[in-house]
């Protein structure tokens, strides 16, 4: 009797097992007939389930989750699932939508390598994509990241959160062989300070020994709870830098020693280079130089400490930097500025490299002192020779005419200063043969004017057309320039029948 009510127990939950698995199964046929979403049955980790009504994500299974969470959008849609496959399936519909009751379609990846397949099964306003991803294309992809990685010329290796190297590379590993390191070595730089996102940093690294120095930039990035690190060599950065930095060095110590002031403007216009002389010409202070100021601030400075020509305006003054600018750039900006303190600048301005500009300031006041002085005792001469009776004429060493006084024009009716070209003896020679009468002398005169070795004195009669006879005076002066003087040794006397 015990027996016989335990089997009847077991039949009754049997029974009860059977009726509710069929009450499920009829659930599910009519809620797949009347097109509302359903839970699908558990699926493999590689079949991704998507659920959407009206193009928006209402549900998905774990595989699909992790699809929707690699996708960089804000909202995972109808749109951005296209656009994740439509690269392997390009004729993924742009928007959902059925064309009837239901429809089924069944996409198959471009890739022929690739089995993967996507189906769509649409109604009304709802779309079920199920995504069946192929292993093998992944694992081969996969594969050869990992053979191309650990091939990589450049170190690369992997750290998990403790900080402790997990894999690395053949060429991490070469390196260390190559700086005598154990095979083993795992702390060939400090990662400690370099964090995944920052910009890369700057490791030494020097052999077992202490003889040979490398310089690597590394850099880390995320890799799921571990972090990958890729160093790449910058010896060859570090060897341009030093020697950037010893050419700067060099010519910052060449332009110290300069007497004439430099300020160097970079192709952005600001100071990026001025010497000491600069500062002692100009006065501009070395602490507003140093501070990157652009060009016009630089020419303001310039115009406040009275180092420029007295200008009307500010307006007027910052056209005239423009124009400067200009001609610098150019290359054909050449001034000289007489400052109201009577100091006298030459200002040049030059085009640099990369679209830099130079401008140099050099004191020429006691040149210019020279050359007034010059100009002031050359007058004077001038003045002088005037006063004498003669008629008085220099030339140099090569025939050039140098000087002549009044009498000289007045006798030849001749001003060789008003001449364009170049007055020389050969010149002035022509011109006396026209007004004289043939004579012998003139071939004489010619050979000890041009004659380096016969400097001795001469003199010799000439007549002019008009009955005058000259005396020709030939003396030498130091340098080698000769004088010859004219002088007039008899009155003239024309005949009656000359007068008519």
């Amino acid at each position: 009797m015990f027996v016989f009510s335990v089997l009847f127990f077991a039949l009754l939950v049997l029974a009860s097992l059977a009726t509710v698995a069929a009450t499920r199964d009829s659930q599910k046929f009519e809620a797949q007939g009347s097109g509302s979403p359903m839970e699908p049955p558990e699926s493999s980790p590689q079949v991704a389930r998507f659920l959407f009504r009206a193009g928006s994500l209402v549900d998905a299974n774990p595989a699909a989750l992790q699809l929707c969470s690699e996708t960089p959008t804000d909202r995972f849609d109808w749109e951005a699932l296209r656009k994740k496959l439509s690269a392997s399936f390009p004729d993924f519909p742009y928007a959902q939508g059925a064309s009837h009751d239901r429809d089924i379609t069944v996409l198959k990846s471009k890739d022929p390598t690739d089995a993967s397949i996507v189906t769509l099964d649409q109604w009304n306003d709802v779309a079920r994509v199920t995504l069946e991803q192929d292993d093998a294309p992944d694992l081969a992809r996969r594969t050869a990241i990992l053979q191309a990685m650990f091939q990589a010329p450049n170190p690369i290796w992997k750290a998990n959160a403790k900080g402790v190297v997990v894999w690395r590379n053949s060429a991490f590993k070469a390196l260390g062989a190559s700086l005598g390191y154990a095979a083993d070595a795992q702390n060939l730089f400090d990662i400690r300070s370099v964090e995944p996102g920052e910009p890369a940093q700057r490791f030494q690294l020097s052999n077992s020994e202490g003889t040979r120095t490398h310089w690597f930039n590394v850099t880390a990035v995320h890799a799921g709870p571990d972090v990958m690190y890729y160093a790449t060599e910058a010896d060859a950065e570090v060897s341009a830098q030093d020697a950037r930095r010893n050419f700067v060095q060099t010519f910052s110590k060449t332009f110290a020693e300069l007497s004439a002031g430099l300020v160097i403007f970079d192709h952005n216009q600001k100071l990026v280079l001025f010497n000491p002389a600069l500062t002692e010409l100009t006065g501009v202070s070395a602490d507003f130089l140093s501070n990157r100021c652009d060009l016009f601030a630089f020419f303001d400075q310039l115009r406040e400490r009275h180092v420029v020509p007295a200008q009307n305006g500010r307006v007027e003054w910052h056209t005239q930097v423009a124009q400067i600018l200009q001609q610098a750039q150019s290359g054909a900006f050449c001034e000289t500025w007489t400052l109201p303190s009577g100091v006298t600048y030459k200002v040049s301005g030059r085009p640099h490299p990369d679209g830099a500009l130079v401008f140099l300031f050099e004191d020429i006041t006691a040149e210019i002192t020279v050359t007034r002085r010059f100009r002031s005792e050359l007058e004077q001469v001038h003045s002088v020779l005037d006063t004498v009776d003669d008629a008085l004429v220099l030339f140099s060493p090569t025939g050039q005419l140098r000087l002549c006084n009044q009498r000289y024009r007045d006798l030849w009716k001749s001003d060789p200063d008003s001449s364009f070209a170049e007055y020389t003896f050969r010149d002035a020679l022509q011109h006396w043969k026209t007004d004289c009468l043939p004579s012998p002398t003139w071939s004489d005169l010619k050979n000890r004017i041009l004659s380096t070795s016969d400097r001795s004195a001469w003199s010799a009669p000439v007549t002019k057309v008009t009955g005058e006879v000259l005396s020709i005076e030939v003396a030498p002066v130091v340098g080698g320039v000769t004088l010859l003087t004219f002088k007039e040794i008899n009155p003239v006397f024309l005949p009656l029948s000359a007068s008519h």
